[in-house]
């Protein structure tokens, strides 16, 4: 499946927004300031490999061999990019009464910085194809849901491990991919499984998530912003302006000087 990847935006706001607040600021005060280096170019077909490596492993399904062997490929990927590389192996149980061996993996660039970024993504992939007519219990490959996500996050991890000293951005960048966030109970397609969670403290999906979120790795971690990906390897896909996000993260407030940015 052909993917298109249009990240350069989303790379280009990760450094001016997220890493250059303060210089872009002065830089507009003050005409006379050094401007700010080119942004580091984002290869759309890098990513694309990245993608297809991890779909060439087969349905990412937690328990399953090809799960185990594309998380260490992941593993193995970042820490050739010079990340500091960390595992944080969970359990958890599913709608369906099964026990999953599961682990998120957070990777870190420039772990020494006070100010940093996260990008968040998910690795495994779904063990029900919803939308097949014939084979909805089936697992599906995950090429946009999951593996693109994880790609782009991936590709932005070997431009920063190629930045000279000079061209470094002067912030911290984790990357942090969740699993066993997609064996969620979908009451239209699930209706005839038993949801062993209804009515628990537990919401079936995400549970990779919900475990970092009460475990968090980096301790007490507080970054500037954070960016989540998914799905964002479909043929001419269109991004809009997430509704949570908008209701809870605005925009952060610059006391100093009174602008919002």
């Amino acid at each position: 499946m052909k993917l298109s990847i249009p990240c350069k935006g989303l790379l280009l706001a990760l450094f001016l927004s997220g890493c250059r607040d303060e210089a872009v600021e002065t830089s507009a005060s003050n005409p006379s300031e050094k401007p700010l280096p080119p942004v580091p170019v984002f290869n759309a077909d890098s990513a694309y490999a990245f993608t297809a490596k991890q779909v060439a492993f087969g349905p990412r399904v937690p328990n399953s061999p090809a799960h185990q062997a594309c998380g260490d490929y992941l593993l193995a990927r970042l820490k050739a990019y010079g990340l500091t590389v960390r595992e944080q192996p969970f359990q958890a149980l599913t709608f369906t009464g099964v026990t999953l061996r599961a682990r998120n993996l957070i990777a870190q660039y420039h772990p020494q910085a006070a100010r940093r970024i996260a990008v968040f993504g998910h690795w495994d992939t779904r063990p029900f194809a919803d939308a097949d007519p014939v084979h909805k219990n089936a697992p599906m490959d995950g090429a946009s849901d999951g593996a693109s996500a994880v790609a782009v996050a991936l590709e932005m991890a070997r431009v920063l491990s190629q930045q000279p000293d000079s061209l470094a951005p002067n912030v911290g960048v984790d990357f942090i991919f969740f699993d066993a966030e997609d064996w969620g109970y979908d009451q239209d397609t699930q209706a005839g499984l038993p949801n062993q969670l209804a009515g628990s403290p537990t919401d079936s999906w995400c549970l990779g998530s919900q475990y970092w979120a009460t475990h968090l790795v980096p301790a007490n971690y507080q970054p500037a912003y954070g960016v989540l990906l998914d799905m964002v390897g479909a043929k001419g896909g269109r991004f809009t302006r997430e509704g949570v996000s908008r209701a809870y993260a605005r925009g952060s407030h610059n006391s100093r000087n009174g602008k919002q940015r």
